[in-house]
């Protein structure tokens, strides 16, 4: 019997280690390799840089996933809320060159981290991820 309550307790601890599992590093490198990993997923032919085409194609699959899943998005249905993925890549493109290299994702990176670290101690607090999200964070 006291084999079995042990056992039971041992993976219940166990479980609740796991469900309670530290949130993810806030430092900037953590940051940047998650950054940089979604932004090389729109890398279609994998050549290492992202072309105007490869951005546009996935900011229209976002959009239809906003908008009901459909990829028949009206582009006139709501145009307030429509984003021009070709001025932000614009924005994006620093050399003109019509590709986002590394070192261009490198640094719109850089600069998404340094918004979000509101005092500027090189990691992001849970508060500081929150509020990138527009949340709260919850209270322990």
């Amino acid at each position: 019997m006291t084999r079995s309550l042990l056992a039971l307790s041992l993976a219940g601890l166990a479980t609740a280690a796991v469900a309670q599992a530290p949130p993810a590093s806030g430092t900037f490198d953590d940051f940047a390799a998650r950054a940089r990993g979604r932004m090389m997923m729109l890398d279609a032919d994998h050549d290492g840089r992202i072309s105007q085409a490869e951005f546009a194609a996935r900011a229209e699959q976002m959009a239809g996933a906003r908008h009901g899943g459909g990829a028949d998005v009206d582009a006139d249905a709501a145009p307030a809320r429509r984003r021009d993925p070709s001025r932000m890549f614009t924005r994006l493109d620093a050399n003109k060159d019509g590709y986002l290299d590394p070192s261009e994702i490198d640094a719109m990176i850089a600069k998404r981290f340094a918004r979000r670290d509101a005092n500027h101690d090189g990691t992001l607090t849970a508060d500081e991820r929150h509020a990138m999200r527009g949340t709260t964070a919850p209270q322990q």
